[in-house]
């Protein structure tokens, strides 16, 4: 129970300060590295809940799709204003910041025994394939929907990031 709770502690840190830091992030880019942060801590915590499919989802849908495609409009539409300013140098402090962090997570998973908290006897099919049958076949209509919302998102990005200053 404890590692359970020291997991989530951990965890819910560094999802709260990484979506402290995209929204107080001077530069857009920064800020959308940091939301994609959020979002993994919160995919994190969906795996301390023994959510495990919720966090894949969350994995898949917003860090693979919805994060990567801030990150391509912001450094399409914002290429003019990143080149007229001038780059900061690395700051040692967030290096060392970092590696401290690092090395807290690498201790916190190598001390904890997350294998433990599943039984995988208890399954009787995969609820990853149930699902995805779910989704091939009831629920075919809405995610072909949110396949073209996104696609004619990418074109509408592509779009505002070509449009020629007059």
């Amino acid at each position: 129970m404890i590692e359970e709770d020291i997991a989530f502690v951990v965890i819910s840190a560094l999802t709260i300060g990484a979506a402290i830091f995209a929204l107080e992030a001077r530069q857009v880019v920064y800020g959308a590295i940091a939301l994609a942060f959020s979002f993994l801590g919160v995919a994190g915590l969906f795996i301390v809940l023994d959510a495990t499919f919720v966090a894949l989802f969350q994995i898949i849908v917003y860090i693979g799709a919805v994060a990567v495609l801030i990150l391509f409009t912001v450094m399409l539409v914002t290429r003019d204003v990143e080149s007229e300013s001038k780059r900061e140098p690395i700051r040692p402090m967030g290096v060392i910041i970092a590696v401290v962090i690092s090395l807290l997570v690498i201790a916190v998973a190598s001390v904890s025994d997350l294998s433990s908290w599943y039984d995988t006897g208890s399954f009787s099919g995969s609820i990853v394939a149930g699902i995805g049958d779910l989704l091939t076949s009831q629920y075919a209509i809405p995610l072909e929907v949110l396949a073209l919302i996104l696609g004619a998102s990418v074109v509408g990005a592509l779009t505002l990031a070509k449009v020629e200053k007059e």
